[in-house]
């Protein structure tokens, strides 16, 4: 019987190989040789499943914010709202795995973004997203008493992606500097400067 093939699944594995090659290579070294290479493919099984190389690196890069938005969607669902889900945002923000060829990636993509309308596109998409989500749990955190709620909660959400953002390249540039523990006391220090300032009576 002829192998049965997921192809969602095997366009994941060349989309892991793509993090792969970038993050030890870089963009430019990130051909489709070479990322068949990688995956253990040959050239032609990429080409079944992709276009070109530019429709390749943005399948790659919308692969990352797909993987962010699962682990968001399961924080969601096992969290109470609110706060406690915000802070499993930050951390999903910040991945304990700075060092992974994911992040490497990451960072590739957000300087391509910046020149590359396709890629810029993708961006935006993901990080529209990504605002209404955090924008609902701070709408949530604000109504339960846990932060400020005479802050517009559009701006918290961007303060918050942008920290986090931050915080991740900081982090994988200087990762002695930005350790684990340390990543999470910062992001914990940024929740706890949200929180309703006490009001004295006149």
């Amino acid at each position: 019987m002829p192998k049965v093939v997921d192809h969602d699944v095997r366009r994941e594995q060349v989309a892991e190989a793509t993090w792969r090659v970038i993050g030890r290579d870089g963009l430019d070294g990130a051909t489709l040789r070479e990322i068949a290479r990688e995956a253990g493919f040959s050239t032609g099984v990429i080409q079944h499943y992709f276009l070109d190389r530019d429709d390749l690196l943005a399948f790659a890069a919308g692969q990352i914010a797909e993987r962010a938005g699962q682990g968001i969607a399961q924080a969601q669902s096992e969290l109470a709202p609110g706060l406690v889900r915000l802070r499993a945002m930050m951390l999903i923000l910040v991945p304990r795995d700075l060092e992974s060829a994911r992040v490497s990636a990451l960072l590739s993509f957000w300087a391509r973004s910046a020149i590359d309308p396709v890629h810029n596109a993708i961006h935006n998409q993901a990080y529209d997203a990504l605002r209404r989500t955090v924008r609902i749990e701070v709408v949530a955190a604000q109504e339960a008493g846990q932060i400020d709620d005479r802050r517009d909660p559009a701006d918290i959400a961007d303060s918050l992606i942008a920290f986090g953002d931050g915080l991740c390249v900081r982090s994988t540039l200087e990762p002695t500097a930005f350790p684990e523990d340390r990543r999470e006391q910062l992001i914990e220090g940024m929740l706890i400067a949200l929180a309703p300032s006490r009001r004295t009576d006149s």
